[in-house]
């Protein structure tokens, strides 16, 4: 997972966040600045992570070139940035994965998803890029082509589908598992990669609240009214006994 200490936030020429709008304090809304642009880096560190455990296309042309034409069992994968450079494979349009699958002569457009709520407008624009990149590569490939969205951290295709407005079809939609198992890497590890960095965001987060001084005042104040509260008393038990 990314590292809220390794966000930057506002910087300090920036006019105040939101959340300083929101709170009244400069310190806090820079931290939940920083908390925001963790969970934003968290989507490009999902395709980094990805990425590293995928059967990799060192170059997308030559493969374009030459070992497209083979029928070697596996899925090969190219990324958003070579798709940019291609020049076998001409569109404005670049997904985040592209994965081939030789033997059966399938080529997988896939855009992945950390988050899994869009608004309407931005599910329709994943549809467009996803449908106008394949019209773009199919006189290119000897392939037929499918296209994807994943939402990763969903469990479900109806959870897919609700996030995305209904925008795309139940075909057209994956959840991380299904994605994994796709392009042939382990979702559970992944995850568990993910999870590692959760106690330390934690721990990072709680002592940047404390060091904010109108905070660590408060937050004594309510423990030391919640520790002094008395007691609630029961309310005496009714008498309902038959007259």
């Amino acid at each position: 997972m990314a590292l809220i200490e390794n966000a930057k936030g506002r910087r300090p020429d920036q006019p105040p966040s939101g959340y300083t709008r929101l709170f009244g304090i400069e310190a806090l809304g820079n931290l939940l600045s920083r908390v925001q642009g963790a969970v934003i880096s968290a989507g490009n560190e999902l395709e980094t992570l990805i990425w590293e455990r995928v059967t990799q296309i060192e170059d997308l042309d030559v493969f374009v070139a030459t070992t497209i034409h083979q029928r070697t069992p596996g899925m090969f994968v190219a990324r958003k940035q070579q798709v940019k450079k291609s020049k076998s494979i001409n569109s404005r349009y670049e997904p985040d994965f592209v994965g081939f699958d030789l033997e059966h002569r399938i080529c997988y457009v896939v855009e992945v998803k950390d988050g899994d709520q869009f608004d309407t407008k931005k599910a329709g624009s994943e549809y467009v890029t996803l449908h106008n990149f394949t019209n773009d590569i199919s006189h290119a490939l000897p392939f037929s082509t499918r296209i994807f969205i994943c939402s990763f951290n969903a469990t479900t295709k109806g959870e897919v589908l609700r996030g995305l407005k209904g925008r795309f079809a139940i075909g057209e939609v994956l959840t991380g598992r299904e994605f994994c198992e796709l392009f042939q890497i382990d979702y559970d590890e992944i995850r568990r990669s993910r999870d590692r960095d959760q106690e330390r965001n934690l721990e990072f987060f709680v002592r940047e609240l404390l060091r904010i001084e109108p905070l660590r005042s408060l937050i004594r104040r309510r423990l030391k009214a919640d520790t002094e509260a008395p007691e609630e008393t029961p309310p005496p038990a009714l008498d309902v006994a038959p007259r």
